[in-house]
């Protein structure tokens, strides 16, 4: 296959700091230190440019509505219409506001690390609808099931959006991790995967047993769900498919180059980049279908759109590109080969924990 690029924009700051968010028509991004701009997916035409703050804490779509909680002015939450860029409402917020999640018509903002209560906001003014009567710690919350997953701590709460109250809790049997990255993984409608320390996965659902540790792997920076399997990047580098229902491994692949965060589902496969720019496309059972590059680009993250749509984030600069079947002989080189080598599965159970 051949990647080729159908358009690109200059960041003037670099792509892994460029918060984005693909919509049905068009990407919003941050770029140029202050700025917030919509671009066409079509060609990458600017829609609309308006100033906004530095670094997004969070960027979410919500119909016609694109919300923003930039790190400075860090006590302002911004609706901003998808349309025509125009300021919808803001909302001031407690200073160092973090985590924002949209659920139906409701926005909830706050417990990042603890700085700040939970607030529900009304997505259509900015209307406070709830707020927790103190500062409390949560992990990035997660819209899933009805309602708002947070959690802290050994403890799991589905929050409901409209009120702040509860609709369900669980006590898990590994304590949350403790980080920004991503907390939890849903592999389903009722179903969700928890990422705990010492580098554990906990399963958890609707009208389940209760949690139950899938098991302790080797340290990763990075998990996702696609194609029936849970997968996590390892920080020593490679891949590390799991079974979701019992945390068995499925397969495992090694790399010798820095993987760029969150694979791709892509066909029934999932597309895989490194740093320098290479992706490997993988089948389920992770064999490496075909190799392709985006020459002279380091890249910091992929992204997809329902659709097939693809972009990347790089050094520099933001782009759309698209893979065209290539007929060609399959690389046998060493070179080739050496990028992403499998070891197929051999359904070991993960690690015991005491």
């Amino acid at each position: 296959m051949i990647a080729t690029v159908l358009w690109e924009r200059e960041l003037h700051q670099r792509g892994g700091n460029s918060a984005f968010v693909v919509g049905p028509d068009c990407v919003v991004l941050h770029e140029r230190h202050t700025r917030l701009v919509c671009l066409e997916r079509a060609d990458g035409a600017v829609r609309w440019d308006v100033p906004l703050g530095t670094w997004p804490r969070g960027i979410a779509l919500a119909g016609d509505r694109v919300l923003v909680l930039p790190q400075t002015p860090n006590n302002l939450l911004s609706c901003i219409d998808l349309r025509t860029g125009a300021s919808l409402w803001s909302a001031s917020t407690p200073r160092w506001t973090g985590n924002l999640t949209v659920h139906s018509d409701t926005v909830v903002i706050g417990g990042w690390r603890g700085y700040t209560p939970m607030l529900g906001l009304n997505l259509a003014d900015g209307r406070v609808r709830w707020t927790t009567p103190s500062p409390v710690t949560s992990v990035r919350t997660l819209a899933w099931a009805g309602g708002v997953l947070t959690g802290s701590g050994c403890e799991a709460v589905l929050l409901d959006p409209a009120d702040g109250s509860d609709l369900a809790r669980w006590r898990l049997p590994d304590p949350l991790a403790e980080s920004d990255a991503t907390a939890f993984v849903p592999v389903g409608a009722e179903k969700v995967v928890a990422v705990c320390k010492a580098s554990s996965l906990v399963t958890f659902g609707i009208g389940t047993a209760g949690p139950t540790r899938l098991g302790s792997y080797d340290p990763f920076w990075a998990v996702g769900h696609a194609h029936g399997s849970v997968w996590m990047l390892r920080s020593g580098g490679g891949l590390l498919a799991v079974d979701p229902a019992d945390g068995t491994s499925l397969w495992s692949v090694e790399a010798d180059r820095r993987t760029v965060a969150d694979p791709l589902p892509y066909a029934d496969g999932l597309l895989v980049g490194d740093a320098n720019g290479g992706i490997r496309r993988l089948a389920p059972d992770g064999r490496a279908l075909a190799g392709f590059s985006l020459p002279g680009r380091r890249l910091d993250a992929l992204a997809a759109a329902d659709d097939s749509g693809l972009f990347f984030a790089a050094k520099g600069t933001f782009g759309s590109f698209i893979l065209i079947p290539q007929t060609r002989r399959p690389d046998t080189s060493a070179a080739g080969a050496a990028a992403f080598p499998v070891r197929e599965s051999t359904r070991q159970d993960p690690k015991e924990t005491a």
